[in-house]
């Protein structure tokens, strides 16, 4: 989970213009799609055994990276 250093700004630090919201929702965007990348990298490191004792299969790597696998 990222938690964004903007959310917890005061009030004068956080972009007012349209452009500076725009701005600020891309760059959320684009963190939220590498760390998605990252963990989807690392399960595909998983060899089978590993997934065993985890009790997770290859379908599941998508959830689990995007933060909604449930069991």
């Amino acid at each position: 989970m990222h938690i964004d250093v903007l959310d917890f700004a005061p009030a004068a630090a956080r972009p007012t213009t349209l452009f500076g919201r725009v701005r600020q929702a891309v760059a959320h965007r684009i963190a939220e799609h590498r760390e998605y990348t990252r963990i989807h990298n690392e399960l595909l490191k998983l060899d089978r055994r590993e997934m065993e004792e985890l009790g997770i299969g290859p379908a599941d790597f998508d959830s689990i990276a995007r933060g909604t696998y449930s069991r």
